[in-house]
C-alpha cells in the first residue's frame, strides 16, 4: 500500500507540469486524472482498507463486463479471453498511470457489437416468419449462463431470444383483445394507436432506441460506468457520482422535486420499482407496487408510448419527471405477473414531492373484541428518519413525539411502530427516536476500517412512552430502521413483527467531493467534472454485539410475506460486506422470551387459518417453481394453456374473495374505528373518525382516467381495507396488551405477597 500511495505522489508530481501546459490549450476534462483520485480515494477511505491491485483488478474486470452486458447476450467467449488477456491484472495499471484506455475500448467494442446485433436483428424480422410450434424454450435469465462460443452460437442464441419476445408480444396482443371481447368492446376503440402496431415493429425500435441510447453516450459516461463499477466492487453501498449524476443527488436531496415518487432501478433492461415515496403521486394513485417493472413511458394520453427497455436510467427519470399537473402513463409488467406479455398501462399526475408527504402521522385504532372489550391501540407510521440537517427544523423524532403524546392522552393500551419500506435515514434520529422509548442508555455501535469502536447513546433518562409495543418492519426495513428495531428487540422493549428479516444494510456512507482532493493547479474543467465518492467507512453493531449487516433484523414474529421468495436485501447484492460481532454492551434487559414465545404461538394459529396468508404461501411456493425453472416455452399452444390455467386460478380466488369479504364485513361491523393524525391535526379537539382504513382521497391529486383501466381485471377490496399484514400486526397487539395485563396482575400478586 505505502509502495502503491508513493507511485501515485511521485507520479501526481510529475503530472503538475503536464498540467500547467494542457490547462492552456485544452478545456476537456481530463477523466483519466479523474480516475486517479477516484481510485485512490477508495483504496485509502473504504471501511476495508483493501489496495487497488490485481485482485481487485481482475474482479473490477468482470463486474464491468456484467454491467454492460449482464445478460451475456452481446459479447462472446472469445471477446471475453481477449479482455481477460490484456486487462484482468492491469486495470489498476491503466487508472494510476492516469488512464481509462480500458474503458474506453471495451465499450467501444460494446458498443459494437450492439449495433451489429440490432442489423442482425433487423435482417432476422424481415425475413423469418416464426411459427411458435417448436418444442424449445427460452431462458428468462443469463446472468449465471455461459457466453456464446463465438458469433454463430450469437447468432443461434438470438433466434431464440427474438422467438421469445415475439412470443410475448403475441401473447399480450391476444390476452388484451379477450379482455377487450369480454367487456363488449373493440381493443382499438380501446388502446387506439398504441393497438395498431405490429410485434415485430415493437421488438424492431426497442432495439433500435437502445442503440441509438448507447451511441449518445460520451466520454465522461464511459467514464462514470466504469468508475461506478470499482466503487462497487468494494461494497454494494459505495458508489461513483459523475457531475451531472451529484447534481441529481443534490436534487434528491432537497425538500421537493415534481415527479411520480418512486425510487427506479435497472432490472434485465427495465426500469423496477424498488420504492415508493408515501403520500407522493404513485403511492395515492394505488397502482404502481414495488417490483413492478416499467418498460414504456408517453408524455400523456394522446401521445406516443416510449419503449423505454434499455434506456439509460437516468434518461428514463428524465421522462418520468416534468411540470406540476402534467399526466405521465407508464406501461409496466407488474411484479407478479405469470410472465412478460403480461402489462398495463397506468397513468399518474406529476406533483411536487414534499417532505411533508413523507411526515410521520399516526391512527387511533379503537377494536371491540370478541368479549365485547374495546381495546385503543396507537398506529405510527414513519417512513423515513428524515431531518433537516442544515437549519435543524425537521425531525421525525420531534414529529413521534407529538404523535405519541396525543396517543397517551387517548389512552392507548399499545403501540405499533411501522416501519415497513422505510430505507432509513439519519442516524441521529434513530438514536433520537430510540429515546423516546428506553429510561437512557446505549442505542448503537459502530466500528471504522481500523477497528475502532464507538457507540451512540441515548441521554434522555426517561421514556416518554414506556408501554406494550410492536415493531412492525419488512424486507424494505434498512438503516436506521434496523437501527430502531434491533435496540428494542435488544433491550425487550418491543416485540419486532414482519417479514423473514430486514434488508441487512448495517453500513455507513460518506460523500466525498472528488475536486476537493485535487491540488487548486489543476485545470479547472476537470475539477468541475470530477463528481463524487460515496464510499463505506463505517459498520453498525447492535447494543448485543451483533451486526446487522447481511443478516438484518429477525423478527420476533414472522408473517406470510411475497418479499419471501425474492431476491430483494443486502443478501442478493454483489460485494456485500460480511456479518460479524463484536463485545456486548452493559444495559438493563426486560426478558420477554416468553411473552414472545406465546405471542409467536398465538400468532401461528391465526395464520394457518387465515387465507389471504395462504394465498401468499402458495404464490410464493409457486414463484418459486417457475424463478428455478428459469425457462418459458416458444410453443405458443403450451403458453397458452399455461395462461388458460394462470387465469383461471386468479378468477377463482377473485371469485372466493368476493363471496368472503362481504361476510366478514358483515361479521365485523362496528369492529373497528380509526381516527387519522397528522402533523396538521394533532392537537386539535375533534377529529372525526372512520369505520375503514382507506387513505382518504386527495383532491389536488386526482388519478387522470386512462383507456387501459378498462382492460383491468377487478379484484375487490380487503374488508375495511385492512390488509393480512396489518390485521395481524392488529391481532398480535391485542394479544400483547392481555399479556401485558397478566404479567402486571402477577407482580402485583408477588409485591402482595412480600
Amino acid at each position: 500500500m505505502n509502495i502503491r500511495r508513493k507511485a501515485f505522489s511521485i507520479l501526481f508530481s510529475c503530472l503538475l507540469g503536464s498540467f500547467l501546459f494542457l490547462a492552456s490549450i485544452s478545456a476537456a476534462p481530463n477523466y483519466g486524472t479523474i480516475a486517479q483520485y477516484v481510485a485512490n480515494l477508495i483504496q485509502n477511505n473504504h471501511y476495508s482498507k483493501t489496495d487497488f491491485e490485481d485482485e481487485v483488478s481482475e474482479k473490477f474486470l468482470e463486474a464491468y463486463i456484467k454491467f454492460l452486458d449482464s445478460n451475456k447476450l452481446y459479447f462472446n467467449q472469445k471477446d471475453i479471453d481477449s479482455f481477460q488477456r490484456k486487462y484482468k491484472t492491469t486495470l489498476d495499471d491503466y487508472i494510476f498511470e492516469g488512464s481509462i484506455k480500458p474503458a474506453t475500448d471495451i465499450y467501444a467494442l460494446y458498443v459494437t457489437r450492439v449495433t451489429d446485433r440490432v442489423k442482425k436483428i433487423e435482417e432476422t424480422l424481415n425475413k423469418k416468419e416464426f411459427k411458435f410450434d417448436s418444442d424449445r424454450t427460452v431462458e428468462k435469465r443469463r446472468k449465471d449462463s455461459e457466453w456464446a462460443a463465438d458469433a454463430k452460437a450469437s447468432d443461434q442464441l438470438w433466434e431464440n431470444i427474438l422467438e421469445g419476445q415475439l412470443l410475448e408480444e403475441e401473447l399480450r396482443l391476444k390476452r388484451q383483445r379477450d379482455r377487450a371481447k369480454e367487456l363488449g368492446k373493440k381493443l382499438e376503440d380501446i388502446l387506439g394507436e398504441d393497438g395498431k402496431e405490429s410485434p415485430k415493429e415493437k421488438i424492431l425500435k426497442r432495439y433500435t432506441r437502445f442503440m441509438e441510447t448507447l451511441d449518445a453516450n460520451d466520454e465522461e459516461e464511459a467514464c462514470n460506468f466504469f468508475l461506478s463499477t470499482l466503487s462497487q466492487v468494494y461494497d454494494p453501498h459505495s458508489e461513483y457520482f459523475s457531475q451531472s449524476e451529484l447534481e441529481n443527488f443534490r436534487v434528491g436531496m432537497q425538500n421537493k422535486l415534481v415527479g411520480i415518487g418512486a425510487l427506479l432501478g435497472m432490472d434485465d433492461g427495465a426500469a423496477k420499482i424498488q420504492g415508493l415515496v408515501v403520500g407522493g403521486p404513485a403511492d395515492r394513485g394505488g397502482q404502481l407496487q414495488i417490483g413492478d417493472r416499467i418498460v414504456g413511458v408517453s408524455q400523456g394520453k394522446d401521445k406516443e408510448m416510449m419503449d423505454i427497455l434499455f434506456m439509460k436510467l437516468n434518461r428514463i427519470v428524465d421522462m418520468i419527471r416534468g411540470e406540476k399537473n402534467t399526466t405521465v402513463i407508464l406501461k409496466i409488467i407488474p411484479a407478479d405477473a405469470a410472465d412478460d406479455a403480461e402489462t398495463k398501462l397506468i397513468s399518474i399526475v406529476r406533483d411536487e414531492v414534499k417532505l411533508k408527504d413523507k411526515a410521520a402521522n399516526a391512527e387511533l385504532i379503537e377494536i371491540n373484541d370478541s368479549d365485547k372489550i374495546k381495546h385503543r391501540i396507537g398506529w405510527i407510521n414513519l417512513y423515513a428518519f428524515y431531518a433537516d440537517m442544515e437549519r435543524g427544523t425537521v425531525s421525525c423524532s420531534g414529529d413521534v413525539k407529538r404523535l405519541l403524546e396525543r396517543l397517551k392522552k387517548e389512552n392507548i393500551e399499545a403501540l405499533v411502530v411501522d416501519l415497513r419500506s422505510n430505507g432509513g435515514g439519519s442516524l441521529e434520529e434513530a438514536i433520537r427516536l430510540t429515546g423516546l422509548f428506553i429510561d437512557g442508555g446505549p442505542v448503537v455501535q459502530a466500528k471504522n476500517g481500523k477497528g475502532r469502536i464507538t457507540n451512540k447513546k441515548s441521554k434522555v433518562l426517561s421514556a416518554v412512552y414506556d408501554g406494550p409495543m410492536i415493531v412492525l418492519t419488512d424486507r424494505s426495513s434498512a438503516s436506521a430502521s434496523e437501527i430502531f428495531a434491533a435496540a428494542l428487540q435488544d433491550y425487550g422493549r418491543a416485540v419486532v413483527v414482519g417479514d423473514k428479516s430486514t434488508f441487512g444494510k448495517g453500513t455507513v456512507q460518506t460523500v466525498m467531493p472528488v475536486k476537493q482532493y485535487m491540488p487548486a493547479i489543476f485545470p479547472k474543467d476537470t475539477k468541475e467534472r470530477a463528481g463524487a465518492l460515496k464510499v463505506t467507512i463505517q459498520k453498525f453493531y447492535r447494543i448485543a454485539g451483533g451486526s446487522t449487516q447481511l443478516k438484518g433484523v429477525t423478527p420476533d414474529i414472522i408473517l406470510p410475506s411475497y418479499r419471501d421468495e425474492l431476491e430483494t436485501g443486502e443478501s442478493s447484492l454483489p460485494n456485500a460486506l460480511e456479518h460479524d460481532s463484536i463485545p456486548k454492551m452493559k444495559y438493563e434487559i426486560d426478558d420477554l422470551t416468553l411473552m414472545r414465545s406465546n405471542l409467536n404461538k398465538l400468532s401461528q394459529e391465526r395464520i394457518k387459518t387465515e387465507k389471504e396468508f395462504g394465498y401468499i404461501i402458495k404464490d410464493n411456493k409457486r414463484y418459486k417453481e417457475i424463478n428455478d425453472r428459469n425457462t418459458v416455452s416458444l410453443n405458443i399452444n403450451t403458453r397458452l394453456a399455461e395462461n388458460k390455467k394462470e387465469k383461471e386460478r386468479r378468477k377463482l380466488r377473485n371469485d372466493e374473495r368476493k363471496k368472503l369479504f362481504p361476510q366478514i364485513e358483515a361479521k365485523e361491523k362496528g369492529k373497528y374505528q380509526v381516527t387519522r393524525l397528522t402533523l396538521e391535526n394533532v392537537e386539535s379537539d375533534e377529529i372525526k373518525a372512520s369505520d375503514n382504513f382507506k387513505k382518504p382521497d386527495d383532491e389536488s391529486m386526482r388519478r387522470a382516467k386512462d383507456k387501459e383501466e378498462e382492460l383491468a381485471e377487478e379484484t375487490p377490496d380487503f374488508p375495511h381495507f385492512l390488509g393480512p399484514t396489518k390485521r395481524e400486526a392488529l391481532n398480535i397487539a391485542q394479544d400483547l396488551i392481555r399479556a401485558n395485563k397478566l404479567k402486571t396482575a402477577g407482580n402485583n400478586s408477588q409485591d402482595s405477597g412480600s
